[in-house]
């Protein structure tokens, strides 16, 4: 690993001001940077995570209407929470969410701090995105290291080696700190954002249209395109998943609440299982439904497959309408029935989600 260590305080200055004359023109509109409210930069920041602008724009809308503020969310329910978010995906950002508006209530008054040391001690909120608020929100004078911003401080002064890692990533938090004038905290985290939205992309950098080329390490030296060194790619696996599809009279289908710790958590879907290798889906189902629910059941049909793919892997969730032949479905806390019309309050995962709707399609609903 080899780190670039000499820094000239001359080249971070102009970078600063050169880097705040084009944010002045180029910036992007956004509904969150309309605003000073801490709560609402709060929400933008977490749903930003792992998410890109245009997917997070209706979403923040849609959830602050139905949560204005700190004291909306912590009082509601983690189903309602849940329902506000689906679609949005990344599920525990949205429970540590009400989690951390449950604290906020309890102990701050409802109000979101304005220190990085009392945001990272809220559930979903690290280093960076703590810097990100306090900046955006209170003007604070601190550095932020997001996906974006350790791509363009590499690559202005030319940092080598895994940008996660401790070394260089101690390095890279000092560089990104040295961008921040006096007063400037949030305008440079905001156009720090934007070069790496924009110009100083992970594929293919417009280095040409970039206004600090002159000054940039890496393209005076030719290394713009391998810093940062690129990861090696995957292989991502494939699951094969197959849905028991119980419905009413009525037209309602069974749901089941996942447990709210790891994947999808909290949300309501239909009981399901993987296939174990060389399994027929029809006889993983019945398994499935055996271990799962403690009955039998008659496959009727397949209603559906659905592909969708996940951070680490994909799936294809098999569909299959399903009848009891022995025992009855469990009833109570966890369990619930999906309205025939697919509205209520449950939150589906987006495959199951896209399940229902075929089966409705198929319905002529």
């Amino acid at each position: 690993m080899k780190l670039e260590t000499r820094e000239d305080p001359r080249s971070a200055v102009w970078i600063s001001a050169e880097l705040l004359r084009w944010f002045r023109k180029a910036a992007r509109p956004m509904a969150w940077r309309e605003t000073r409210d801490p709560y609402r930069i709060w929400v933008s920041e977490i749903m930003l995570q792992q998410t890109r602008v245009e997917t997070v724009a209706p979403y923040y809308e849609r959830f602050l209407r139905k949560f204005p503020d700190v004291d909306s969310l912590a009082r509601a329910t983690l189903d309602d929470v849940l329902k506000a978010w689906e679609g949005l995906g990344y599920y525990s950002r949205a429970r540590n969410l009400h989690r951390a508006a449950g604290i906020l209530l309890a102990r701050h008054g409802a109000k979101v701090p304005r220190t990085i040391e009392a945001l990272e001690l809220l559930p979903g909120i690290g280093r960076s995105t703590a810097g990100a608020i306090a900046a955006i929100a209170f003007g604070e004078d601190v550095p932020i290291l997001d996906a974006n911003a350790r791509r363009v401080v590499a690559r202005l002064f030319a940092v080598e080696g895994d940008p996660r890692s401790g070394a260089v990533e101690n390095l890279l938090w000092k560089r990104s700190a040295s961008l921040v004038r006096k007063g400037k905290g949030r305008d440079t985290a905001l156009a720090v954002m934007d070069l790496g939205a924009v110009v100083c992309l992970p594929k293919a950098p417009r280095c040409p249209e970039c206004p600090l080329s002159s000054r940039c390490s890496s393209y005076l030296r030719g290394l713009q395109d391998s810093i940062p060194p690129k990861r090696a790619k995957k292989t991502t696996p494939h699951r094969d998943v197959v849905a028991a599809v119980f419905r009413r009279k009525d037209g309602a289908l069974f749901l089941m609440r996942r447990p709210h710790d790891g994947l999808l958590g909290g949300l309501w879907a239909f009981p399901s299982g993987r296939r174990d290798p060389g399994e027929a889906l029809e006889e993983a189902l019945r398994r499935s439904v055996r271990e799962k629910l403690q009955v039998r059941a008659v496959i009727q049909r397949q209603v559906g497959a659905v592909r969708h793919a996940y951070s680490h892997y994909r799936i294809t969730l098999h569909g299959f309408l399903c009848e009891l032949s022995r025992g009855a479905l469990p009833a109570g806390e966890g369990t619930g029935w999906l309205p025939g019309h697919g509205e209520g309050t449950f939150a589906l995962p987006r495959a199951d989600r896209k399940l229902v709707e075929i089966i409705h399609r198929e319905e002529g609903r």
